[in-house]
């Protein structure tokens, strides 16, 4: 039987409670990363290199060079969040902002930006990170500024078919016909009709920004050695799988969590937003 999405809103609440958990006890323990690791996590001890978890007082073990695991897990979810983060308000804002004028000015102005944006698409969107990154050096700015980059088209398609729809209804006409200036109605009209449909957005957008951020450092291209990254930590020990299977697959497991929670509460709600609507 199909369930209406306010049906849904009340027998499916664990998802998103799931994820919001997951979420808030990753930035947690990222915040709280230099109290909560017990050593330096660019301490290297060369006498107890790849030890298993719990050897030698190593909770999580140590790399090929004897850093403790524990505590380049804490610090390497730093990188991605703080990344991903940047880059889905830099993008958000980007895409946000010209989704309103071009929904509102329609016309030539409408058509290309639609154009640019589709365009944006048809790239694939590591080619264009690979190119930028490339060109534009290996700074944190630049990772953020080419991750927004390859996002702001989501933003813009979404709200610019949103504006398209509320500009027909009749407390925009009225704000049009008594001739009050474009950028008022843009804010005061059209900014709280997409603020929801954003916010779900940037949601279910920050798991692609932080698995964006991980793929480029696992190619070279994000975080440098020796900092503690997920996604470089996981390129580290990709070759001691068999021998030291934990030094990749602990970052890969933050990884997946921190994806995941993203999903389960950008799913949540977009489930609710349906749901008032």
């Amino acid at each position: 039987m199909i369930q209406t999405p306010q049906q849904q809103t009340r027998r499916r609440p664990v998802g998103g409670i799931v994820g919001a958990v997951l979420l808030g006890l990753i930035v947690c323990a990222t915040v709280l990363a230099p109290l909560l690791a017990p050593h330096d996590p660019l301490a290297q001890d060369l006498l107890h290199t790849n030890a298993a978890p719990g050897e030698h007082g190593y909770l999580l073990g140590t790399d090929q060079l004897g850093r403790d695991m524990l505590s380049r897990f804490l610090h390497g979810a730093r990188t991605p969040l703080l990344v991903g983060v940047l880059a889905v308000l830099c993008g958000g804002v980007f895409g946000t902002a010209l989704g309103l004028i071009s929904g509102f000015a329609r016309g030539w102005w409408d058509q290309l930006l639609a154009r640019l944006a589709d365009i944006q698409l048809a790239l694939p969107s590591i080619l264009l990170a690979l190119m930028v990154l490339s060109f534009g050096g290996r700074s944190t700015a630049v990772l953020v500024l080419v991750i927004a980059l390859t996002g702001w088209p989501a933003y813009f398609r979404l709200v610019r078919s949103r504006v398209l729809a509320l500009r027909q209804l009749p407390y925009v006409e009225a704000s049009l016909l008594g001739g009050l200036p474009t950028w008022r109605i843009l804010l005061r009209d059209l900014l709280p009709g997409v603020r929801g449909l954003v916010a779900v957005t940037a949601t279910l957008d920050l798991s692609r920004a932080v698995l964006m951020e991980a793929g480029l450092s696992y190619l070279g291209l994000g975080a440098q050695p020796p900092n503690p990254d997920w996604g470089l930590m996981v390129a580290e020990g990709q070759g001691q799988l068999l021998s030291a299977w934990w030094i990749a697959v602990l970052p890969g497991i933050g990884l997946v969590l921190l994806v995941l929670g993203a999903n389960l509460l950008g799913e949540r709600l977009s489930v609710r937003r349906v749901a008032a609507s």
